[in-house]
């Protein structure tokens, strides 16, 4: 994994290129200084050239529309809220609808039609205002108008209501069984593995309803079926479980929301299999030095949209999220996962330091969404894209106190990178090398704002070809702003190094591919970049 401005081997191949690429750095230097400030001159091949095939970048004007479109009024029992959204333009694919109670987060579904059951707690007798958000693919946000409530005491679902004891048995058997909705009262109720089937509801009366592990089980919550919820309660593995909740293979439209999670062995939500439209919301995940991850979805051609959205996740060794679809130039697999709005802190492994772990999200899905998360002190990187990153954004993160704030890995094109913050670093952000015939190229990296890197603020690696890199700002540092090394054909321009920096603002320089071959930095348009004493604002 590539953490500088010379790429860490991965490989002894590797290894042999980087030592030649030691052998032509002088040479490269020179090359560099000639090329940095303007594109080829007229006559040499490939001069003129510039990034084909990237994605748009992002216009600040247009934004998502939407409007609440459910219920108003007086209204009674449990209400299904509605929401109608419209995307901005092309490219603007909307990623998430949030309705907001009252000013706080009711619930995000990600897919059309945009709808959430809400009953208490989130909706009690009384009146209540109603709006809902929209973001999209490009980090923008739009709110509608609010619309009143005035619930009142109605007929709800047919409910079992318990408390520990005889008829917590009643209430396992019935939600395995399915079609059930089950609430539990406070208190801690000893589970061994609690099975959700189809149609299963199961929700408590907040942080006091605790499920706690009795024994030692692969899981302490195991969901099969579609249509299912968990809500309002904790689950406490004691040590003694896996994993906190398994949603198998076969499920969909799962929902899992304002759930507390802790004392896991491995991870605390884990996907697998065929499923669809599975989410995790509003909900805390303590790792406590679990080895595994916060949310692992193990996706593939068989499964799409998973989210997790508003949710803090901190203590675990692997992963904060990890969206683990690790196969290359796979059309549509792991479509449409999102991670929106969380907080994820303390990934990290003191026994390892391979690049293979300590991520605060991993991604490896196709056209993905990683947006407006805050990522804090991981051993290895902030966010990562693997696998068959297609058509994926990763806009409007603040990360820091990590080794790379953001990864791009083999097979990351036709995506956009932009608008995040990064601090604390080595390197801002890193474009792996092409090797074994996978690479990465045709993205975007716009606006973004990397603090004091300690050598590089945006790293291009062996055959990064045909990106845009516009519109960028390094504070400070210790090296070049933006290098390309053995990078072609790129945009670079409109970037600004400031502050109290040291190196160029963009450096070309030469390496070497994994057969040997000597790999130039050429027909680049490199045009437009500054250096000032003073940073722009924030």
């Amino acid at each position: 994994m590539t953490t500088s401005v010379l790429p860490r081997a991965r490989s002894s191949r590797r290894r042999a290129a980087v030592v030649a690429a030691l052998l032509v750095a002088l040479g490269a230097l020179l090359l560099s200084a000639r090329l940095e400030q303007g594109p080829l001159p007229a006559g040499v091949p490939g001069a003129g050239r510039v990034a084909v095939g990237a994605p748009p970048l992002p216009g600040r004007e247009a934004r998502p529309r939407v409007a609440y479109a459910g219920p108003r009024g007086r209204v009674s029992g449990p209400v299904e809220l509605q929401a109608r959204a419209r995307r901005a333009g092309p490219g603007a694919r909307v990623v998430a609808v949030t309705f907001v109670v009252d000013g706080r987060p009711a619930g995000t579904d990600t897919t059309p039609p945009y709808r959430l059951e809400a009953g208490a707690p989130v909706l009690t007798a009384g009146l209540h205002h109603v709006r809902v958000q929209a973001v999209d693919r490009l980090g923008r946000r739009t709110t509608s108008r609010s619309a009143r409530l005035d619930v009142t005491p109605g007929a709800p679902r047919e409910t079992l209501v318990t408390g520990p004891g005889p008829g917590f048995g009643r209430a396992l058997a019935a939600l395995a069984r399915g079609h059930a909705t089950v609430r539990l009262a406070p208190g801690r109720y000893p589970v061994r593995t609690l099975r959700l089937g189809d149609g299963a509801r199961l929700s408590g009366s907040g942080a006091g309803t605790v499920l706690a592990a009795s024994t030692g089980a692969w899981s302490l919550v195991d969901a099969r079926g579609r249509d299912i919820a968990i809500a309002d309660l904790a689950l406490d593995g004691r040590g003694l479980v896996g994993r906190a909740l398994a949603v198998a293979d076969g499920s969909a439209r799962v929902r899992v929301q304002r759930v507390a999670i802790r004392g896991v062995r491995e991870n605390g939500v884990e996907v697998w299999g065929a499923h669809a439209d599975v989410s995790v919301q509003d909900s805390t995940i303590s790792g406590d030095g679990a080895r595994g991850a916060g949310v692992l979805e193990l996706g593939s051609d068989r499964s799409r949209d998973m989210s997790v959205v508003r949710t803090e996740i901190r203590g675990f060794r692997s992963y904060g999220i990890d969206f683990a679809q690790r196969f290359y130039r796979r059309p549509a697999a792991a479509l449409h996962n999102l991670a929106l709005d969380n907080r994820i802190a303390e990934i990290t492994d003191p026994a390892t330091a391979t690049g293979r772990t300590e991520g605060g999200i991993w991604s490896g899905g196709v056209a993905a969404a990683i947006i407006g998360n805050r990522v804090r002190d991981t051993g290895w990187d902030g966010i990562q894209t693997v696998g068959s990153s297609r058509g994926t954004a990763v806009v409007g993160n603040d990360i820091a106190r990590t080794r790379t704030g953001i990864y791009i890995e083999h097979e990351t094109t036709r995506s956009l990178i932009a608008g995040n913050t990064i601090a604390g670093v080595i390197t801002g952000i890193n474009a792996e090398w092409r090797y074994g015939g996978h690479g990465s190229s045709e993205n975007t990296y716009t606006r973004n704002r990397i603090v004091a890197p300690a050598q590089t603020g945006l790293f291009i690696d062996v055959a990064g070809d045909r990106n845009r890199i516009v519109g960028n700002v390094v504070a400070g540092g210790h090296g070049p702003a933006i290098v390309l090394q053995g990078a072609s054909d790129n945009e670079v321009t409109a970037n600004q190094s400031c502050g109290d920096t040291r190196g160029p603002v963009v450096q070309q320089q030469s390496a070497r591919h994994d057969d040997g071959v000597q790999a130039n930095s050429l027909s680049n348009r490199v045009a437009a970049n500054t250096r000032t004493a003073a940073c722009p604002g924030p």
